[in-house]
């Protein structure tokens, strides 16, 4: 179960739902709580139909302020149970039939507003039952840690966010990849940094997900960075995947000048034969593919630790100059993931400005187990598995070679 939150400053314009839609892309969470919407809940339904999600809760903004909303994908079984300018309470049905509770979460700043905020905290505090996760933007601090630049925070105010930690059994959760969440872009020593926004959880969430991790999402253009929660983050992954031994052809490296150069060096050899050639293409084809992907992730994961390094960090004169490039980088790239996926997907009917991440990966996905060879008959009527070396020797007709899918 992966659950991302963002304070999106207002997604009504063009730029944050195309950020919205690269977050979609690059994390492909099962549910989603946006802040800050700023735009009246019946507009948001444009929204939640261009990301392709399937359930939606937005709760009106105040004019120009203000504004939740609470999205989730297809399969996943949310029950919203109250909500308020504040927060968004829901029960989800996991897998395995267990039901933990979601509270999404907008802090506020005014010190009447503020106390109401911890005041609906405390009353669904009396309503749980289950493991419980509380995230958004809290809009406060635990400590001095959580702050770097411009005036100190008031005591008071962080020993009360404590006290009411304490009051809610709530445990906050530690990012692994990030510290600070959100900045004020300004230069020099005028940059500020705090950790505004996190996941705090029961007790019961955390003996019941051993392998519960955090994240900070580095955004392109938004002074919020997203975090998410990932109740399965960091099991170890004991599946081999095998990537470099796809033999698969995306068509979306077709406009690539190395790659139109490595087949035309494998088919312009006079002296092999088809099959040789396919072998050949074969052996040289997946890796590439899977070489060039690989790259465009680790650039991106690269992006992101810099803009960890320059959020968290020490702030000088070029920080803000360092970081607004790091974030351009990051959302051109963003950008090319986002038509990788589009590509793959081979919907060529789909508008240019309606993508979702979540749509091209179930497409690419069925796609590819619709096209797998899963064994081969030879002409003397022995099956072969894809486990096995298939030696076709010149006397072997093409045609002979009979395929059946997986379950046949």
């Amino acid at each position: 179960m992966k659950i991302l939150c963002w304070n999106c400053r207002g997604v009504g314009n063009p730029a944050t739902v195309r950020e919205f839609r690269q977050l979609l892309v690059a994390n492909v969470p099962d549910i989603v709580f946006l802040c800050e919407t700023k735009i009246n809940s019946n507009r948001f339904q444009r929204i939640r139909s261009i990301c392709r999600m399937e359930g939606c809760l937005a709760v009106d903004s105040a004019g120009k302020s203000g504004g939740l909303a609470l999205l989730w994908r297809d399969g996943i079984d949310v029950s919203v149970q109250n909500y308020y300018n504040f927060h968004i309470d829901s029960l989800v049905r996991l897998e395995n039939e267990d039901v933990l509770r979601f509270t999404s979460f907008y802090g506020q700043t005014a010190s009447r507003s503020r106390q109401q905020a911890w005041d609906i905290l405390g009353r669904v505090h009396h309503k749980v039952n289950e493991g419980w996760i509380v995230g958004g933007d809290f809009n406060a601090i635990l400590n001095l840690s959580e702050k770097e630049g411009g005036r100190s925070k008031p005591k008071v105010l962080m020993e009360e966010f404590c006290n009411i930690l304490e009051e809610l059994k709530l445990t906050d959760i530690k990012p692994c990849n990030g510290w600070f969440t959100w900045t004020n872009n300004r230069e020099g020593d005028r940059l500020v940094k705090e950790r505004q926004d996190r996941f705090v959880t029961s007790d019961v969430i955390l003996n019941n997900f051993p392998f519960l991790a955090s994240y900070v999402v580095r955004q392109s253009r938004s002074d919020h960075e997203a975090i998410l929660i990932d109740t399965e983050g960091s099991k170890p992954n004991r599946e081999r995947t095998g990537h470099k031994a796809w033999f698969r052809y995306d068509t979306c490296w077709a406009g690539e000048q190395e790659l139109k150069d490595l087949i035309s060096s494998i088919w312009e050899k006079e002296e092999s034969n088809m099959l040789a050639k396919i072998d050949m293409t074969r052996d040289k084809l997946g890796p590439w593919q899977f070489s060039r992907f690989r790259n465009l992730k680790y650039k991106i994961k690269g992006l992101e630790k810099e803009i960890s390094k320059l959020m968290d960090g020490r702030t000088d004169d070029r920080t803000a100059c360092l970081l607004k490039q790091a974030r351009g980088k990051l959302g051109h790239l963003y950008d090319v993931e986002e038509k990788y996926w589009a590509l793959r997907a081979r919907s060529q009917w789909l508008r240019e400005g309606d993508r979702n991440t979540r749509y091209f990966h179930v497409r690419a996905s069925g796609r590819r187990r619709k096209n797998k060879i899963s064994r081969l008959k030879d002409e003397q009527g022995n099956w072969h598995d894809n486990e096995e070396k298939i030696c076709v020797t010149s006397s072997t007709s093409l045609n002979a070679l009979i395929w059946t899918p997986i379950g046949f």
